[in-house]
């Protein structure tokens, strides 16, 4: 019954509620930006009009199809309003505590700086605990960019999702009764928006702190955890704050990673039964690139044109050697100062951070040269996506008729490119 759409619909509401709200978008902005601002005198009128057929559907309560269909045109019409009354700026704005947000950076940014006195992994050690990029060198930069591991050093969900394992393991350890589960909530919550503020509240990672809120909230009130579901949830409140964010490239890669490593990871990493654990960890990260590569190789042929032809095993070697970072980093911060512990932890994180980035130097200098040039369109986007979902849906329901609609997506692909 789990693999049923019926079911799956109704466990994912959020899921095709933003599906919707995105199309509306999608057509909105196709349609072009309203001038003169009557932006929202049109969408007042269309949110008017769709109230007009909420009263013709509620009579339709036995024709489930025409409610369907009803209820996805409503949703479509909501999300045109909402890209023609959305102002060019944030709609809600937020008064962070900046004394106790500075006070805590800059305890971090002493520790660094009395442990860690090389300016190079100085530099990088707060790139990566803080997203303070002023101290590395371009050079450095452009090898993390052109090898496509540039998120180990731009603060995202990878970072924080250390943060929130290590935080919960901890609170585990309390009494499971009311007031300790409320009290590791609010916990859990306060540390990750105070991390967050450190950070300067980049995108990337208030993305993620929204996604871990809800899980979090989630959790506490005993609901079942639907990965999907969730992530809907982070794009609807972004949507609800800057409707226009939408069409940052870094929510639309950042949300495609997700969601690519939530459908195929678990798929790509079951298909071989390995028992050895080492190789088990290895096989692992290797799913994890691929899996996020799937999702996110369109959008990066839509913006850049290109892709890192070694992406993938770049991503496979440094990303766990640069999760090995962040714990030490961590380690380091909560070492104590007397007796010189954290100086000499410091020294070898000093010692591992220049290593690491000789490495990175190393690996750029043999594959800079080596990027893929490809170019994607709308169509071919759609398409794209349309045959990775069939992909998807064959290799979870078992079912081979997924594979005829491979076929036919690609019989329409080779037709249009034949008559064009």
């Amino acid at each position: 019954m789990q693999n049923t759409y019926a079911y799956w619909k109704a466990s994912h509401p959020l899921v095709f509620i933003s599906f919707h709200l995105l199309i509306g978008l999608a057509c909105a902005s196709w349609l072009g930006q309203i001038q003169n601002g009557q932006g929202q005198f049109y969408a007042v009128a269309l949110i008017g009009s769709t109230l007009i057929l909420i009263i013709i559907l509620s009579s339709q309560k036995k024709q489930i199809r025409i409610l369907s269909y009803g209820i996805s045109l409503i949703l479509i019409c909501w999300g045109i309003a909402i890209h023609w009354a959305t102002p060019p700026f944030r709609i809600h704005t937020a008064n962070p505590p900046i004394s106790f947000i500075n006070e805590c950076r800059n305890w971090v940014i002493d520790k660094i700086n009395q442990t860690i006195p090389n300016k190079e992994a100085n530099g990088f050690a707060q790139a990566i605990l803080l997203g303070v990029k002023m101290e590395i060198n371009q050079s450095l930069i452009n090898a993390y960019t052109q090898l496509g591991i540039v998120h180990i050093i731009a603060i995202s969900g990878m970072h924080l999702d250390i943060l929130f394992k290590n935080l919960a393991k901890f609170t585990q350890l309390l009494p499971r009764n009311k007031p300790f589960l409320i009290f590791e909530l609010l916990l859990l919550l306060f540390s990750v928006w105070t991390y967050t503020l450190m950070a300067f509240a980049s995108p990337s990672i208030v993305r993620a702190s929204v996604f871990f809120s809800i899980y979090t909230i989630g959790k506490f009130m005993g609901s079942t955890v639907f990965t999907l579901n969730v992530i809907a949830a982070g794009i609807l409140i972004l949507l609800f704050v800057q409707p226009n964010g939408i069409y940052h490239i870094g929510l639309q890669l950042s949300y495609a990673a997700v969601i690519g490593i939530h459908l195929f990871y678990p798929l790509l990493y079951q298909s071989l039964q390995l028992k050895n654990p080492i190789i088990q960890f290895l096989w692992s990260n290797c799913c994890l690139s691929i899996a996020a590569q799937l999702t996110t190789l369109p959008l990066l042929a839509l913006h850049f044109h290109q892709i890192a032809g070694w992406v993938l095993v770049s991503n496979f070697i440094m990303v766990p050697l640069s999760n090995l970072i962040l714990y030490g980093l961590a380690l380091l911060l909560i070492l104590p100062s007397p007796f010189s512990i954290a100086f000499y932890w410091g020294q070898f994180m000093q010692k591992y951070i220049l290593g690491f980035n000789e490495l990175v130097r190393g690996l750029f200098q043999h594959t800079k040269a080596e990027t893929v040039q490809l170019s994607m369109q709308n169509a071919s986007i759609l398409l794209y996506y349309i045959v990775l979902l069939c992909i998807y849906l064959w290799l979870y329901l078992k079912n081979t008729r997924y594979l005829v609609g491979i076929l036919g997506v690609c019989l329409v692909f080779y037709l249009i490119k034949l008559f064009s």
